[in-house]
């Protein structure tokens, strides 16, 4: 693992970095230096975030598995620290940029210190443009972001209210003409609102990981199956109360009305829970009906 801090020099930045307004005047970087051939893709979304979202993010990465591929986030409490994860456990390569330094005394959130060192025992890096030893400070997140989006060929968003910090992030991927992607959510969720809006003024809409490789420029076999999940009796047993409660009403292939007023609870949160078990790949729509899978 390289632990030393050092310039990164600018000769070596992407030239995409290079491009954006007001460029970083100077980069550290802790960790090797990216490869260039990668393509690099920024995973935003929002702090508080819902299990579809975390269950998306996740399915999305492992589908990236295998490809030279990069994922750039910012260290952050949420969907970033989920993208970094689900990078490190399929061997993606990783780049953080957090809102502080790079020393071990400032990195931020203090909770991510191991993250931040499992990135860099993985191969990857972080990069800031702050001093070593600056500690993280409101105005100093969104500035990040530009770098983020910057070092990135496309900015994919997973979840995102319509007012958020995610959304200045996507506002700044359409200023820096970078390939704009979300993710479908539902319509009575406000977590989706930002997102949803975005696909209607024209993001592409990602559904699954054959969805993201084909706009990033890799050519994908059609025989290839889309990633799913990997589920197991465990992943069963390990469902939440309500995703088991609707789980088990699936006896037999089943009108939605019915399996409806089978649940008490709000429409939003079944129509969520629904997608979350057919993103498990647990259940599926046969002519209009749900079944187990």
């Amino acid at each position: 693992m390289d632990e030393k801090i050092k310039d990164w020099p600018k000769e070596s930045w992407p030239k995409e970095l290079l491009e954006v307004p007001q460029p970083p005047k100077k980069l550290r970087i802790r960790g090797g230096q990216p490869n260039l051939d990668f393509c690099r893709l920024c995973i935003v979304g929002p702090r508080k975030y819902s299990e579809y979202a975390e269950v998306v993010c996740q399915n999305l990465i492992a589908g990236l598995s295998g490809h030279p591929i990069s994922i750039v986030s910012g260290l952050a409490y949420g969907i970033d620290s989920i993208a970094h994860q689900a990078a490190l456990s399929n061997r993606v390569h990783c780049i953080a940029v957090p809102g502080s330094g790079l020393a071990d005394q400032v990195i931020y959130p203090r909770a991510h210190l191991n993250l931040a060192h499992e990135i860099l025992e993985s191969g990857g890096c972080l990069i800031s443009e702050y001093p070593d030893n600056f500690r993280a400070i409101n105005w100093a997140f969104p500035q990040r972001n530009r770098i983020m989006v910057g070092l990135s060929k496309a900015t994919l968003i997973i979840e995102a209210e319509e007012k958020s910090g995610t959304m200045i992030t996507a506002r700044m991927t359409t200023d820096y003409n970078r390939e704009m992607l979300a993710v479908p959510g539902s319509i009575l969720s406000q977590n989706s609102a930002g997102s949803n809006s975005l696909i209607k003024d024209g993001a592409h809409v990602i559904r699954n990981s054959t969805d993201l490789l084909h706009i990033l420029g890799f050519e994908i076999e059609k025989n290839n199956p889309t990633i799913a999940a990997d589920i197991t009796p465990a992943k069963i047993r390990n469902l939440s109360v309500n995703e088991k409660i609707i789980y088990e009403n699936i006896d037999s292939p089943t009108k939605i009305e019915n399996l409806i007023a089978k649940n008490l609870m709000p429409i939003n949160t079944f129509n969520e829970i629904l997608s979350l078990l057919e993103l498990k790949d647990l259940i599926q729509f046969v002519d209009g009906k749900i079944c187990k899978k």
